[in-house]
């Protein structure tokens, strides 16, 4: 039943995509989302699904508001969170329904600040279906919760810079992975600093951080994601690095503008590789994935071409929905 629900997810989100049409987003593509995350947890909790994590949450969540091990307290507020609403509910499905209903809330206030024109906000298309999400709502949720929060604080950066600080050290206490990501907020916004120097400081904390990872290593535990996709996310990184740098070899800096997340994601994922860290590349890649596709959709809103527009999104969705589809690690969730 999963699956299915999936694929006709899928399948609205190609044919918004299409059209072009925010009355299809907002009356069928995101009450279809809802409903498909309600089957998602039904599977879960009702009809012996896989999500083995999603388990495993749903026994901490009973556990005392009173957080008295260093585990919990380095990301407090996802505990103490999940405790508090399974103790107003009762309840591991609700509280988890509630959750995905906040998620995607927010997800949808991430493109607030897109065009309204040409489904300006339509990223949520984008990333629903896609393999790091499927892998975030079906397994390694604290990690994709803090992602949300990250993204949304992301999206602030022009607008509201405290706000967007706030949710930053937020995102922080769900997930403590979450650091990693500081380097595509510097590159975007710093100050007032220009973008040459911008692009410096990016470079230099995501040096820094590939120095330093071992010892974070030894003060954070990460669970398993049992898949191992660290290479291909270094391919995903260069390969496009490489397009854009070919693209823009007139003007980089608009390269920057346009994708400020690119560079120090490559450096980030090069790095952790180079140092042997295959898992948290894995899994610091999931995170910044999902940068590269909000900065990427924000570019296509500047595509005045509606036939290039719509092929360029319809690329995106197909390319990062098809590996769920392929792969048994991301299937075994579905099926």
């Amino acid at each position: 039943m999963e699956i299915v629900a999936f694929s006709i997810l899928f399948f609205f989100g190609l044919i918004t995509v299409f059209t072009e049409s925010n009355s299809l987003l907002r009356w069928l593509y995101i009450p279809a989302l809802f409903v498909f995350m309600i089957i998602v947890r039904l599977q879960a909790f009702f009809f012996g699904g896989f999500e083995i994590d999603i388990i495993t949450y749903a026994g901490e969540m009973q556990g005392s508001l009173l957080l008295n091990n260093i585990y919990y307290l380095r990301e407090f507020i996802f505990w103490f969170g999940i405790r508090l609403l399974y103790l107003i509910t009762s309840s591991p499905f609700f509280t988890f329904i509630f959750l995905d209903f906040l998620w995607i809330y927010y997800l949808v206030k991430t493109t607030k600040f897109s065009s309204p024109y040409n489904l300006g906000r339509g990223l949520i298309i984008i990333l629903a279906t896609s393999f790091p999400f499927v892998f975030g709502y079906e397994n390694i949720y604290r990690q994709f919760y803090a992602t949300i929060i990250l993204l949304y604080s992301y999206s602030l950066l022009d607008y509201n810079i405290n706000r967007s600080y706030f949710l930053f050290f937020v995102s922080l206490f769900i997930h403590n992975l979450m650091i990693f990501a500081l380097p595509l907020f510097l590159i975007r916004r710093c100050y007032k600093f220009k973008l040459s120097d911008r692009i410096i400081i990016s470079l230099l904390i995501s040096f820094i951080f590939i120095i330093i990872l071992p010892f974070f290593l030894n003060l954070k535990g990460l669970d398993i994601t049992k898949i191992d996709f660290s290479f291909l996310y270094f391919l995903l990184f260069l390969l496009l690095s490489l397009l854009y740098v070919y693209k823009f070899r007139d003007n980089i800096y608009s390269m920057v503008k346009y994708f400020p997340s690119l560079l120090p994601s490559l450096l980030l994922i090069s790095g952790f590789m180079y140092i042997g860290e295959e898992m948290i590349t894995e899994r610091v890649s999931m995170i910044l994935i999902i940068f590269f596709l909000y900065d990427i959709y924000y570019y296509s809103v500047s595509i005045t071409n509606r036939t290039y527009r719509i092929i360029f999104r319809l690329g995106l969705l197909i390319i990062f929905t098809l590996p769920v589809y392929l792969f048994e690690s991301s299937l075994k969730f579905l099926l």
